[in-house]
């Protein structure tokens, strides 16, 4: 018994880790809107660009300059502004902003 589970235990995880989706990404990015009151003003559908222009994605000075440090501002502002998103989610949308604004080289 306990060799048919080591047997198991080492076929799972030899398994491939599944990629992030950026399609899906970009559907959660796009379908946030939080109840918030903002720098004063309160907003029933705030969402990413309520903070962000597109442009302050492009910056030259931005303070994501790597993959591991988008990913961890994109769970940073899941988790402060309590967007909802399950890990694999926020990795989601990591890889859609990586794929339209940063294109970071992506280790998997």
């Amino acid at each position: 018994m306990v060799k048919k589970l080591l047997v198991a235990a080492a076929f799972c995880s030899a398994l491939p880790v599944m990629a992030a989706d950026p399609d899906n990404g970009q559907e959660l990015f796009h379908e946030v809107e939080l109840e918030r009151v903002i720098r004063g003003v309160e907003y029933t559908d705030a969402n990413c660009y309520t903070c962000h222009e597109a442009s302050y994605f492009k910056r030259q000075d931005r303070a994501a300059t790597t993959w591991p440090k988008l990913k961890a501002w994109i769970e940073g502002c899941n988790t402060n502004l309590d967007v909802g998103w399950f890990p694999d989610e926020a990795e989601d949308v990591a890889a859609y902003m990586n794929r339209e604004f940063y294109k970071f080289p992506v280790a998997e």
